[in-house]
């Protein structure tokens, strides 16, 4: 008898809290299937670096899973508790009838059972669907192919099924101990009298609410001058305040809203008094300020979850648009033969007998390394390289170009180009010096037009986005800058690429005529830009500086860092992957949390006041208007939060912009109205739904 009872309770849960059902089986369907990826390993065409860089996002999937776990535990537990609440004169009405305390949680049990059971089956089928997506996506994504007949395989993960099982197991247990705890523990009296109580309101100072209210916009508002401000390019007290006074804001913020708004609208007479508008404020006055903790973890995981995609999948299109121009050559060879600032001067880096063996080559990198493939036996250099071109950094060790110089010299100050994507102390840093006749072996090289300087004139290379638009407008005013003692007219900018690199990064080079380079100039970094007549000999080429770099042998070159452009492209595809993979996970999840939570909390308070609603009717209120009240009262629920997560997430994605410079250029704007309009389509979907099940329940 139990069972049935039970299975008819889960039955009427279902017509009356379809979301939650809904919910739970997306969340076993996107758990299953993003924890499914390491199986697509098996079907699709990866290269070695793709091999290791899908491992790797198995391995960070597996372990934001965790985080996720424990947020759907949250969901679950959360929604659980709000339809518990909703039945508890029900079980009040079974222990009156006879039934005792134990039977009671064992129906509980069961219906936990029951509901899992189905939402677990449910979800896995739905998962194993979504995981065939995914792998289309996958192959997408990383331009790897499906090994298999026709380009269609399917995958199956056991290993992602018995961890969704157990999962989510594990989830429903709890759920069911914390059910059969509220149970088991509730008096009769409380349970008959369940659905008469009102909402007791912890903030009952109206004008109170007003100060609060007006307090958490300022603290709001500081935090986000701070924050833009200073940056997230190093830690600092003020980030510390800034995180500080954003909690605090937001906290006071959710706590002073029902009265704020309440006050707000009693000041205007005839909107308080048309309508339910009397009514709705409130009822809206007794939820939204018992429930403002509720609100506050929604925004806060609206706010996360808006972030991290945009900041997720916009540095995948900063750094696939950037792979374009700088993949120029089949590969490139760097070296760095010390550093240098303005305080600490040149500091030659400690390479011992392989920095004697360059001396010894003249610093000739294409020579160098010739002599050492042939030393350590790794093949001809000259049979898989059709072309190079040298380019060597340098700096005036008595007298070097730094970003205070430049600044000085124009007038204008880096930090307003390139925001929180630079730390404090850049300006002692170097700008450095390249000869002319090598940049143009470079360009040529890479089939670009020559640079042209006449005698005084200089140029400055910069293919980062943090600094080009500050070079852009140095070179527009005219700017005059000293390089060996020789003042030189800054008179062209070009964003060329001069290596093959997964980022660009150079941050600034001044191109001088040869015989203007100082002459103790001292040689930073030199970068040999090699080309290869076809993908095998770029690939020979690879295995060549591999063996180079990895030698004991003395009479060698040191070799800083080689990469091809197979390599570049790899990685850099693998890794922008990882991160827009990551910002869906976690993007979806999330909302679709937020959006379940304030649902189940809607729809439980549409069945709490459903006698208020009748109320309502019997004194003459037609249905329209009684509709219109639900309509505000589940707007206001949806529409807060909301549009505090987009405010504090605008604040943070204009910091996080300039933090993602550092890899290519990124439109947020265009980022930001995809994530908006996806985020609207999913409020909107739950929004309406919720509208619908809260009329439906007010009208029973």
């Amino acid at each position: 008898m139990l069972a049935r009872l039970a299975l008819g309770n889960v039955r009427k849960s279902l017509a009356d809290f379809g979301v939650y059902f809904l919910t739970v089986m997306l969340g076993v369907a996107v758990f299953y299937a993003f924890n499914s990826m390491t199986a697509q390993q098996g079907v699709l065409a990866f290269s070695e670096t793709q091999d290791k860089m899908f491992e790797l996002l198995g391995m960070v999937i597996g372990g934001v899973s965790v985080f996720i776990a424990f947020v759907l535990v949250f969901l679950v537990v959360y929604a659980n508790g709000f339809l518990i609440k909703r039945r508890k004169r029900e079980f009040g009405v079974y222990l009156t009838l006879g039934m005792s305390s134990g039977d009671v949680v064992r129906i509980v049990a069961l219906e936990s059972l029951i509901v899992g059971a189905a939402s677990l089956a449910v979800g896995l089928a739905v998962g194993v669907g979504l995981s065939q997506l995914l792998l289309q996506l996958t192959s997408a994504l990383f331009k790897a192919d499906v090994a298999a007949a026709g380009g269609f395989a399917f995958v199956f993960s056991a290993d992602a099924l018995v961890k969704t099982a157990v999962v989510f197991a594990a989830i429903f247990l709890v759920a069911a101990l914390l059910n059969a705890r509220t149970v088991a523990r509730a008096k009769l009296i409380d349970l008959l009298h369940a659905g008469s109580r009102n909402e007791e309101m912890r903030l009952k100072s109206l004008p109170l609410s007003l100060v609060l209210f007006a307090v958490s916009l300022v603290l709001i508002g500081v935090s986000y001058k701070l924050l833009i401000d200073n940056g997230l390019m190093e830690p600092s007290p003020e980030f510390a305040a800034a995180t500080v006074l954003v909690c605090v804001g937001t906290v006071l913020f959710f706590y002073a809203l029902s009265g704020f708004l309440l006050k707000l609208v009693q000041m205007i007479k005839p909107l308080y008094l048309r309508g339910l508008n009397m009514f709705t404020l409130r009822q809206l006055g007794a939820k939204v300020n018992t429930t403002f903790a509720s609100l506050l973890v929604v925004c806060i995981v609206l706010f996360l979850a808006i972030t991290s995609v945009c900041g997720g999948i916009g540095i995948r299109n900063a750094i696939d648009g950037s792979l374009d121009r700088s993949t120029d050559y089949s590969a490139s060879v760097s070296t760095s033969f010390g550093s240098y600032n303005a305080e600490a001067g040149f500091q030659p880096a400690d390479l011992g007998a392989f920095g004697e063996f360059a001396e010894r080559q003249g610093y000739d990198m294409a020579a160098g390394l010739r002599a050492s493939a042939a030393a350590v036996g790794a093949g001809d250099f000259d049979a898989v390289v059709s072309g190079t071109a040298q380019v060597d950094l340098m700096v005036d060790p008595s007298d070097g170009l730094v970003m205070d110089d430049v600044e000085r010299a124009s007038g204008l100050v880096l930090a307003d180009y390139a925001g929180a994507s630079i730390n404090s102390g850049y300006g002692v840093y170097p700008v450095y010096v390249a000869a002319l006749s090598q940049v143009n072996d470079a360009l040529a090289l890479a089939g670009k037009p020559a640079l042209e300087l006449g005698a005084g004139e200089c140029a400055i290379y910069s293919d980062s986005d943090i600094t080009s638009g500050f070079y852009r407008d140095a070179v527009d005013r005219g700017t005059t800058l000293p390089v060996g003692g020789r003042d030189m007219r800054v008179v062209e900018f070009r964003d060329d690429c001069l290596q093959t690199t997964p980022f660009p990064m150079n941050t600034g080079t001044l191109v001088v005529p040869d015989e203007a380079v100082p002459e103790d100039a001292r040689i930073l970094q030199s970068i040999l830009d090699v080309q290869c007549a076809s993908d095998a000999d770029e690939a020979a080429f690879g295995e060549m500086m591999d063996a180079v770099a990895d030698t004991d042998n003395p009479d060698t070159w040191p070799v800083t860092l080689s990469m091809t452009r197979a390599d570049v492209f790899d990685q850099s595809i693998s890794l922008s992957t990882i991160v827009a993979y990551l910002a869906i996970y976690l993007g979806f999840v999330l909302v679709i949390a937020c959006a379940a939570i304030l649902a189940i909390q809607q729809l439980s308070d549409a069945s709490d006041n459903a006698q208020r609603y009748g109320l309502c009717a019997k004194l003459g209120a037609p249905e329209r208007m009684i509709d219109g009240a639900l309509f505000v009262q589940v707007l206001v629920y949806f529409l807060f939060p909301l549009l505090l997560a987009v405010a504090h997430s605008a604040c943070a994605l204009v910091v996080v912009t300039d933090v993602v410079a550092v890899f290519g250029h990124l439109d947020i704007t265009s980022m930001a109205l995809a994530c908006a309009g996806a985020f609207l389509a999913v409020y909107g979907v739950y929004f309406a739904v919720t509208y619908l099940g809260a009329r439906k329940l007010a009208r029973e």
